[in-house]
């Protein structure tokens, strides 16, 4: 009977995930012996310092030792070093790998004798612990996340090592699911690929293949003996097959059966609320002489938060000629949607994002005059 697979959709050596391991750890008959798989960082220059961050993070976090299977390239290894990995792996009985890259691991991994030794470990119950980039290596088809996100591959898909199908199911592990550190400028969801790439990969994936969106600090548990996986973490997973995309919190218990496509059928991302940048309003036509096209978007506006909304108007500026005219209501709301905020921001001791709303309206021909009684404003022209 085959190990459990628990796979960490990012995080997985932050203090915010301990409890996960641990809790991977407690499944374990006593005494446990983890071990650190070093291939997907092996392309690394500062592998050592992430090996020797695995290793405290389980002492520190876990206080547990965190045995290494060093293994960097499946061509430069040599026999003593290649034997010394392969009896930690059969010694362990929880296999964890993490940061790097799914493409490197996949290629030195794929048809080695350490792979081999996984396979023959998981097969007798050793609980497998992938995260991250090498939660993505375990899948039937696996993302080349750096290829497509730094070197400006256009979007595909490499053939995986395809562990999760030893379970029965044929998958794409998609972990940093709900990414956002390109904040408003840049979209980063979906491990990097952003909306569009996103979906431009999920026409290219077989139709029995289902993609499986792992949130940061979110953990799913893979059950092989009740065929259902598990949620947990602060985050949640998202399931796309059969045209039908499903999101399950932490707590929830997911059937396999669930996890299982049928047919290709995409499921838009692109659609979902945009992520605005500088050429919103610059690359739109016959904008600057039309201040109704302009005046459509103070509803859009309305729904943004308070950040997003000084971010638009800003840009607004460059399409909007001093010499326009249009309704005075419309024209109105407007610049009474910048006061509020700037008196917001304001209030928040956000002195920069105010003086960026003063000056936008300075710029488009507004005297602004502030009193014990709040902002007022008027046209420079006005008297």
């Amino acid at each position: 009977m085959s190990g459990v697979v628990t796979l960490l959709g990012a995080g997985e050596l932050m203090s915010a995930t301990s409890h996960l391991h641990r809790a991977a750890l407690a499944r374990l008959p006593t005494p446990a012996r983890p071990v650190f798989l070093d291939t997907t960082a092996g392309f690394e220059t500062n592998v050592e310092t992430i090996v020797g961050k695995a290793v405290e993070y389980y002492r520190h976090h876990l206080q547990t030792e965190l045995r290494v299977a060093r293994y960097r390239h499946c061509q430069r290894a040599s026999t003593t070093e290649t034997a010394a990995a392969i009896a930690e792996i059969r010694a362990g009985n929880l296999l964890f790998a993490g940061p790097g890259s799914p493409v490197y691991a996949v290629k030195h991994w794929r048809g080695t004798p350490v792979w081999e030794a996984i396979l023959e470990q998981f097969a007798g119950g050793t609980h497998v612990l992938f995260a991250s980039a090498a939660s993505i290596a375990l899948g039937f088809s696996s993302l080349p996340v750096y290829e497509i996100y730094k070197t400006g591959a256009d979007p595909y898909w490499e053939e995986g090592l395809d562990l999760m199908g030893q379970l029965g199911l044929r998958l794409a592990i998609v972990p940093h699911f709900n990414d956002n550190s390109g904040g408003e400028n840049y979209d980063s969801r979906f491990c990097y690929m952003g909306a569009k790439r996103f979906d431009m990969l999920q026409y290219q994936l077989p139709p029995d293949v289902t993609i499986l969106g792992i949130d940061a600090y979110t953990a799913v548990t893979f059950e092989p003996n009740s065929e259902t996986a598990y949620v947990s973490g602060q985050g949640g997973l998202t399931v796309i097959g059969d045209g039908e995309r499903a999101h399950y919190e932490s707590g929830a218990t997911v059937p396999f059966t669930a996890l299982q496509s049928s047919q290709r059928t995409n499921v838009r991302t692109d659609t979902e609320e945009r992520v605005y940048t500088s050429y919103e309003f610059a690359d739109k036509p016959d904008t600057r002489d039309d201040f109704g096209e302009i005046a459509a978007y103070i509803e859009r506006i309305q729904a943004l938060d308070a950040k997003e909304k000084l971010e638009i108007i800003s840009r607004m500026r460059r399409t909007w000629d001093e010499s326009h005219s249009g309704p005075a209501g419309q024209e109105e709301a407007l610049v009474d949607l910048v006061l509020e905020l700037r008196s917001a921001m304001r209030e928040l001791k956000r002195f920069d994002l105010a003086d960026r709303a003063r000056d936008a309206l300075v710029e488009m021909g507004f005297a602004i005059g502030d009193s014990a009684e709040g902002s007022g404003w008027k046209r420079k022209d006005s008297h």
